[in-house]
This record gives C-alpha cells, structure tokens and sequence, in this order.
C-alpha cells in the first residue's frame, strides 16, 4: 500500500482515532479541502467511525484477513477524486483502527469513552466558566471558544477567537492547547491571557505565573516564563518577546486599572475594552491630558466622573455613551 490513496486512508483513519500527529492533521485537513469529493469522503467516514463509537459491542474479526478481502474489492480512483463504496470504505478505516491500537477489546473501551466539549460565546459581556478538566477560562467581550478532550490522545484543546485568561488544570500526561489561527499555545503548568481577535495583525500572549510554549506549525516560536509577553505579527509570520506588559490589559478578568501618568486616550481606550458603555472624547486637546489614577470594580458612570473632575473636564450623556469635554487640563 504505497500509492497516494492509501496514504491518505492511512492518515484518515489516524485523523478518527485521534492519533495523528499535528502535521498529519494538518495535511488530512488541507486535502479534505481540497475537492468536494474529498470532503463527502472524509465526512462519510467520519459518520460510520462516530456510530461505531456508539456500539455497544464490539465483534471479534481477523483484521488482516478482512483487510486483504477488502483491499481485494476496492475500486482504485483516479488521481484525488474517491470511488469506493462506503460499505468498503469503513471496513478499510476500522481495520486501520484496529491495527494502530492493537486489540479490539482495547478499541472497544477506548471508543466507549465520550469525547467531552464545550463552547462559550461571551458576546458583549465579560464570562468566566470553569471547563470540563476543572480548568478556569475568562473570555473577554465578542470572544469564543471551543473546548475538546478526547480520552484516546489524552489532549485538551481550546480553539479560541478573541481574548481569554486561562487558570490551567496541570496535569503531565493532558496537554493544554490553545489554536488561534495559525498560532498554538501550549501550557507548561501555568496562568496566562491570550488576545487573538481574527481582525488584529497581532496574536498576543501574556504569562502571569509558569511557562507556556508560543508557536506555529512553521516556527518553534518562544518559550514564554512569568511576566513575560509574547508577540506574534501575522503579517510578517514573525515572534517578538516583550519583558513587560501594560497589567490593565487583565482589567476585564480583575476588574483593576491602575493609572500611572497616562494620556486620557490610553485611558479611555483600556476602559472601552472593559466596559460596554463606552467613553469619547469630543475633541482632540483633551487627548494627551495625563492622570494618575486607580480602579477597583467602580461602574463607568462613577469612573467617568472622577475623571472630570479630577481633569477639570465635563461630562455628559449621549444615548449608550459618556462624553468628555474641555478646552484644557489642569494638573
């Protein structure tokens, strides 16, 4: 079995049973994108191999023998495109199983098990939820994600779009991945925030406490340790390694900010990223007015009117909005 076809097959039933490796899912998924063909074939076997978990029991069979007749019978396609019968097709698949795990009673139990998952989706409010291995998350506003671990490989992922602290659930032998776009994340034992809003140029991760590991299927990328930031430029497909980072960023998961001779700008574009009613300023003078200032838990409207009053600004009222306004600052 040496031609493309069979690789392929061979990288499906891999795929399924969870023990491909990342580049192995990578090249499945790319040529299931590849041709409509190749997708009705992928999602057909996918379908027999998730029934088949559902089973309660599992038959004795001679792998190779069945193997041989199948291989026997199938039709071979031209070039990507995909022939065989189903019927054909998933008998192929489950002697693959069964080959890479070894025994069927072992491919029984391990069928058996339920793939646990999760998805959150914190549209304009700030979510905290623990997930199914006991791990803390902390999304962000207008941020999702998707969490997967499934018993065969021993991994758990989280396909994250938008900004969310992690409090990692260690455990050795289950790693914590984190895919946001062509970048993962993965935990070594630690609590973190990753931004990665897709319409961003840039992938951000900041390490409270432990290590985690920054790069893409092209780049080792960093090695990330407590209180180090870790860029990634989309553009330039390139890493950059930050030793400090502005702490308000947490603001959304803490609730703190703490103000330390910044422009009002800076200011307000941090409270904005917390809070869903927003703040303007109504000219561009006020801009660089600087203040020092802290916040714990205060609502907007109480923040917003320290700020004017502190920077001998006025404040007012437009529909869902605060706005700020004045012709000059006092220090």
């Amino acid at each position: 079995m040496t031609d493309g076809f069979d690789h392929i097959d061979d990288l499906i039933g891999k795929y399924l049973s969870g023990e491909a490796t990342t580049a192995e899912r990578l090249q499945v998924e790319q040529w299931t994108a590849q041709s409509e063909a190749n997708t009705k074939y992928f999602l057909h076997l996918q379908e027999i191999f998730q029934k088949s978990a559902r089973a309660r029991h599992l038959q004795k069979f001679d792998v190779d023998a069945a193997w041989r007749k199948v291989h026997s019978k199938m039709e071979r396609p031209q070039g990507r495109s995909v022939t065989m019968t189903p019927y054909w097709s998933a008998l192929r698949v489950a002697a693959l199983l069964l080959l890479t795990v070894g025994a069927g009673y072992f491919v029984y139990q391990w069928l058996s098990q339920p793939i646990e998952t999760l998805a959150i989706d914190s549209k304009n409010e700030i979510v905290r939820d623990t997930l199914p291995d006991g791990s803390l998350a902390v999304l962000n506003k207008n941020s999702t994600i998707q969490y997967a671990y499934h018993p065969g490989n021993k991994k758990r992922t989280v396909v994250l779009e938008g900004e969310a602290f992690f409090e990692v659930k260690h455990e050795e032998e289950k790693p914590f991945v984190i895919e946001a776009g062509d970048v993962i994340i993965e935990d070594i034992g630690t609590t973190f925030n990753v931004t990665a809003f897709p319409e961003r140029e840039t992938v951000e991760v900041y390490v409270e406490t432990g290590e985690v590991a920054f790069y893409t299927l092209k780049d080792a990328g960093l090695n990330l340790g407590a209180g180090e930031t870790g860029i990634y430029n989309k553009k330039t497909q390139s890493f950059a390694r930050l030793l400090k980072m502005d702490t308000n960023r947490l603001a959304y998961k803490t609730g703190i900010f703490a103000f330390h001779n910044a422009d009002l700008q800076t200011i307000v574009d941090d409270l904005n990223s917390v809070y869903s009613t927003k703040v303007r300023l109504a000219n561009d003078q006020i801009k660089s007015c600087r203040l020092n200032v802290s916040f714990r838990n205060e609502k907007i409207e109480d923040i917003v009117a320290i700020i004017a009053e502190t920077l001998s600004l006025t404040v007012t009222k437009e529909g869902d909005e605060y706005v700020l306004d004045g012709i000059s600052c006092t220090d």
